[in-house]
């Protein structure tokens, strides 16, 4: 399979693709569903929530697809995540590399219902499964970086009235339960410290 790996949208529908061919279920996170909900950045990679999928098959997945792959590493943990990442090589000496990162929640409730409501939307006209804003906002919150507290704030700011706030922070609340060692509660606040940051 060519594959340009200097194209994160290529990069995102291949691996999407080939991980739904085998069955693994995945939603589009990241950079590129942040542009989706109306709130761009610039991103190179690809990210996709999933439900329990190890390296392994996640890299058996992309090289069944005829995508040359090698594990960085596999469900380390950052924050209330786990994350896998995959290494894409390139064809050609001096070509660009890639990364399809795998974002797991540590809580396998939540983990299956950011899959569940993913909705189904269109990428040059191939369809692909994409994480609710609420999710991405949840999401965001149990990583570990700066940047996903000012993603997390973009997407709030950007669909204002209609992002479903009641439900990020009954997620909040619940998730600061299940995983009581990461302070979900005060990354929340610091979202939201940002939106008004921004807005003001």
């Amino acid at each position: 399979m060519t594959l340009d790996l200097g194209d994160p949208i290529a990069v995102l529908l291949a691996g999407a693709e080939a991980l739904a061919r085998v069955g693994i279920e995945a939603a589009a996170y990241g950079g590129l569903a942040l542009a989706a909900y109306g709130a761009a950045r610039e991103t190179k990679d690809a990210d996709l929530a999933v439900v329990s999928t190890t390296g392994a098959e996640a890299q058996l997945a992309l090289e069944g697809a005829g995508v040359t792959c090698r594990l960085a590493f596999d469900r380390i943990r950052f924050g209330g995540n786990r994350v896998t990442r995959l290494t894409l090589l390139p064809e050609a000496d001096g070509a660009p590399l890639n990364t399809v990162d795998l974002v797991e929640p540590l809580s396998p409730r939540y983990a299956r219902g950011v899959n569940a409501r993913a909705v189904v939307g269109t990428l040059r006209a191939q369809p692909i499964r994409i994480v609710i804003p609420e999710d991405f906002v949840v999401l965001k919150i149990l990583s570990t970086r700066e940047r996903d507290l000012e993603d997390a704030a973009a997407v709030r700011s950007a669909l204002a009235g209609r992002l479903d706030v009641a439900f990020v922070e009954r997620e909040i609340a619940q998730l600061s339960g299940e995983i009581a060692d990461h302070d979900i509660e005060a990354r929340w606040h610091r979202a939201r410290a940002l939106g008004a940051a921004s807005r003001g």
